[in-house]
């Protein structure tokens, strides 16, 4: 018999309990999230310790840290549950693509403005697969993704360098929104320094929104950036109503009517200024093949 299988090898749960408390660093709250007890967890990390031969935490009686050979073993544990998952859902769809569950992360500028668009296609178009979804920062979706907690991210593109597989989905133009006067201001000018001081309202700098805005419309004088940042698109648009200023909506946010409440002046980009969106899942994956059936709904959807 090889080897490999004549030793008894780690219990998958275990490994995934090691996971939760490199994830929380405290016994009790890695229980919590595990719905099991702390002793509970504290004897299945004894016993991979026992089964691996080698010692995955240093401890006294209040705190703990995990050792080198531990962290190894943390990230090979994570790997080795990634690939388990894939198999199992694998398994499950009987090699047949477009079924099963998914679960997609996706940025705030960009969710409430597709993901009701596209559960509503996908059920039509891929009734067989179960959709769940996930708000979050690209920096958060791209831990998600790297740890197996989502399958694949919907973001604005460029992203920082990373290993996993993209497709390009869609560009999204921005358009100029706020004061009638200053919109058609600028639109005459296409001059920032036509607009007045501290009358650009941006996202906060979590926001990815804000970079590729800056970037695509070229605003390089900080001195028309309000220092007043919004934590959301519709705080956002509520912020530039109130002040009389002016932003940059998504092409998407517009078609869905946000600013027209607020009676925003709602104008096209006159350059060619866009973002681009796109999609991202982990180069290993054996779902490739869902991901872009999901790709193509949303490349659809954002013509």
């Amino acid at each position: 018999m090889d080897t490999v299988f004549s030793q008894k090898l780690p219990n998958l749960k275990h490994l995934s309990y090691l996971l939760a408390l490199d994830k929380y660093q405290h016994f009790n709250k890695a229980a919590q999230a595990c719905f099991i007890s702390q002793s509970t967890l504290s004897s299945a990390v004894l016993k991979l310790e026992q089964q691996l031969n080698c010692q995955l935490l240093e401890r006294d009686h209040k705190s703990f840290i995990f050792t080198l050979h531990g962290k190894q073993v943390v990230e090979l544990a994570r790997q080795l549950l990634l690939n388990a998952n894939e198999l199992v859902s694998y398994a499950q769809q009987q090699n047949e693509d477009g079924t099963g569950s998914v679960r997609l992360g996706c940025i705030p500028t960009i969710a409430p403005f597709l993901l009701t668009d596209l559960v509503q296609q996908s059920q039509q178009q891929l009734p067989k697969l179960e959709l769940y979804l996930l708000e979050d920062t690209t920096e958060n979706l791209m831990i998600q993704l790297a740890q197996g907690d989502i399958d694949c991210a919907i973001l604005a593109l460029p992203v920082p360098k990373h290993d996993f597989a993209s497709r390009f989905l869609a560009k999204d133009a921005f358009y100029i929104a706020g004061n009638k006067h200053l919109v058609e201001q600028f639109m005459h000018k296409t001059d920032y320094q036509s607009l007045p001081e501290k009358s650009i309202f941006l996202l906060n700098q979590q926001h990815c929104l804000t970079e590729h805005a800056i970037s695509a419309c070229q605003l390089t004088d900080s001195s028309k950036i309000n220092n007043f940042s919004a934590s959301s698109v519709a705080t956002l648009v509520q912020m530039t109503a109130f002040h009389q200023g002016v932003t940059f909506l998504p092409a998407m946010a517009v078609n869905k009517g946000l600013g027209q409440s607020e009676a925003l002046t709602i104008l096209p980009m006159q350059d060619n200024v866009y973002r681009d969106i796109g999609m991202l899942w982990r180069n290993n994956s054996m779902r490739s093949t869902t991901f872009n059936s999901l790709g193509d709904i949303v490349s659809e959807l954002l013509v």
